[in-house]
């Protein structure tokens, strides 16, 4: 009885360690093709998107977003945020934050990991070690309020 124990107590720690580096290598080889299919593209957690502003758009939020906005973001995305600003890259146009129809693939979350993180090519600035949190979600109470005004 025992060595029967031992056999099936090895068998199955040699079956968890071959399966180990099978399952790495599909987690690794999905995020390679989720690369290779959008090279260029955010890499936004799944969370992300669900992920809802804890601010609510008052007039104080926005004027501060506002605030942020001009100071940090109108150089690229522009003073309407068209994504016509004098620093943006012509070859990868800015993001057009008035276009509504991106509302449902920019939701709050998407927008905040955006700003917050960045990313290098196409560029955008990470603005986590230059704004707090809270600033964060106020340029993105600002931003969203940009697509409800056209």
């Amino acid at each position: 009885m025992r060595k029967s124990t031992l056999l099936f107590a090895a068998t199955a720690s040699l079956v968890s360690l071959l399966a180990m580096p099978r399952a790495h290598a599909t987690g690794a080889a999905n995020a390679a093709l989720q690369t290779a299919a959008n090279p260029n593209g955010w890499q936004i957690p799944e969370n992300a998107r669900d992920e809802k502003s804890p601010l609510t758009a008052t007039p104080a939020v926005l004027k501060k977003g506002k605030s942020i906005y001009d100071s940090k973001c109108q150089k690229c995305h522009g003073p309407q945020g068209k994504g016509d600003g004098p620093d943006g890259d012509s070859e990868h146009k800015p993001a057009d934050l008035t276009d509504a129809s991106r509302a449902t693939r920019n939701t709050d979350g998407v927008l905040f990991y955006k700003v917050w993180n960045g990313r290098q090519d196409p560029k955008m600035p990470a603005f986590k070690s230059e704004l707090g949190k809270d600033d964060v979600w106020a340029v993105v109470e600002y931003a969203k309020s940009l697509r409800k005004a056209q």
